[in-house]
């Protein structure tokens, strides 16, 4: 993720602000901006979020095919994890009304 850094500090924020805001630790940032961990999908979803910028700006030079990959890979397991609160919305009101 080779932009994390440009775009964090473009933001003005710290490594451990952006940990705050994502859950994680400053040494967890650390270990993403070095290249030493890479985040899963819905880590870089909140990054991206955290920085107001789309999910694909956060990796370097990468050919257009391949953001396009992973622009709906983000969009496919944002859509996912909506469906799965939409059920256990679902599952909690069912519950709710049988008792």
């Amino acid at each position: 993720m080779q932009n994390l850094k440009f775009f964090r500090k473009q933001k003005g924020m710290r490594q451990l602000d952006l940990a705050l805001e994502i859950g994680k630790s400053s040494n967890y940032i650390n270990s993403i901006e070095n290249g030493k961990y890479f985040p899963s999908p819905e880590t870089i979803e909140n990054i991206a979020l955290s920085l107001g910028i789309e999910p694909v700006r956060l990796f370097g030079n990468c050919e257009e095919s391949e953001k396009e990959k992973i622009t709906e890979t983000v969009l496919n397991i944002e859509e996912t994890l909506k469906i799965e609160v939409l059920e256990s919305i679902q599952k909690a009101f069912s519950k709710i009304k049988n008792a």
